[in-house]
């Protein structure tokens, strides 16, 4: 896999000596750091000061760690630990690691402070009947995320966790199984095989999509969305984006910098949608364009897009140079602008997004 990256490298941790990369360029940890070819390195996770990165079969945090900068590290795994890959989920934040055996339900907290894991034991569990009887059930962990104080953990069959320590969330009311979960800082969105999108946590900047500022605690579904297949969801800090089965992509929530990049007839307004709104992306020239989006990713104030024809797409906050272009000319930018092609054909693209940070990720096309 290769990574192409524009963003923050504060503290080195896509390993070159600019702390702005303000175009997309090639990363390549393990050719930087590592005796092997690191022909499989996976980017599991991107954060504020240090990413995680799955290199062959081993992982690594690349950026800040015990108050150094700069620094390509083992993840120190506890002893008990299960060693192979494939039975991990690993996350964090700038403050925890997060570990899961998805088979053992066990969990490991490692503090980013005093460097000492804590175990917690994730008994997989679901009310029923009057809602004080529990049933053990025979499912493992497949997805955690971690995002600010909020974590959300999905299981096989589809049942969804909150919490470090993980509380049921009660999704019996969901139509359909639940396929993804994404977290923002203060919300949370939920995606289920009939195409539904659930929301809950705090509204009070219009992230939650209901149109108010309500927030809520059980999953509720999203109205403006109902009738619409939705395929993908993405939550950035207060700001979520949706993609449809027909590629086109819809934003709410917080609006500051323009990351829901929905153009407005005044380029210095940005209008913070508290519904789902559909995004349209025009040209140098002002003329809509009418591709597909097939993928699509939100930062902490940006948002990403993937076209069919391999084209990137942003819009929103470009401090550190997140969008793919001059931090200095554009601070910001308030509609999605096309940034950078990806013109080999021979190659899967997709978008990660971390808090300041656009990341595309390309595989290898096997050739049959």
């Amino acid at each position: 896999m290769e990574l192409y990256v524009t963003g923050s490298n504060i503290f080195n941790q896509w390993l070159c000596d600019d702390f702005v990369i303000n175009e997309f360029r090639i990363c390549s940890p393990s050719n930087h750091k590592l005796e092997t070819d690191g022909n499989r390195t996976i980017l599991l996770q991107i954060n504020w000061s240090y990413n995680i990165l799955q290199i062959n079969d081993t992982l690594h945090i690349s950026g800040a760690w015990d108050g150094k900068e700069n620094q390509f590290i083992k993840v120190p795994l506890p002893n008990d630990c299960v060693k192979s890959k494939e039975e991990l989920c690993i996350t964090g934040n700038d403050y925890k690691i997060i570990v899961v055996d998805k088979k053992m339900s066990i969990i490991w907290v490692l503090d980013l402070k005093t460097k000492e894991f804590k175990n917690l034991n994730f008994l997989i569990e679901e009310p029923i009947e009057d809602g004080t009887k529990k049933k053990k059930l025979d499912d493992n962990v497949s997805k955690v995320i971690l995002s600010s104080d909020s974590c959300l953990y999905l299981t096989q069959r589809g049942y969804v966790y909150s919490g470090i320590l993980p509380s049921y969330v009660d999704t019996g009311h969901c139509t359909g199984k639940v396929i993804d979960v994404q977290c923002g800082y203060e919300h949370f969105i939920l995606l289920t095989e009939e195409g539904r999108v659930y929301t809950w946590g705090n509204g009070r900047r219009l992230q939650l999509g209901h149109g108010d500022i309500s927030s809520l605690e059980i999953p509720t579904e999203v109205n403006a969305l109902a009738g619409i297949k939705i395929i993908k969801i993405s939550a950035g800090g207060w700001h979520s984006l949706a993609l449809s089965e027909f590629g086109d992509v819809y934003a709410w929530g917080l609006n500051d910098t323009g990351q829901q990049g929905i153009k407005h007839l005044n380029e210095e307004h940005n209008e913070s949608f508290s519904v789902p709104t559909l995004v349209s992306l025009f040209d140098e020239q002002g003329i809509e364009i009418t591709r597909n989006v097939k993928d699509i990713a939100c930062g902490s104030k940006h948002s990403a897009l993937l076209l069919d024809d391999n084209t990137v797409w942003t819009a929103g906050c470009n401090k550190y140079g997140q969008l793919g272009i001059s931090e200095q000319k554009y601070p910001s930018s308030n509609y999605f602008r096309n940034v950078f092609q990806c013109d080999k054909e021979d190659r899967n693209y997709s978008l990660i997004c971390g808090p300041w940070n656009t990341v595309i990720c390309c595989t290898f096309v096997k050739k049959s």
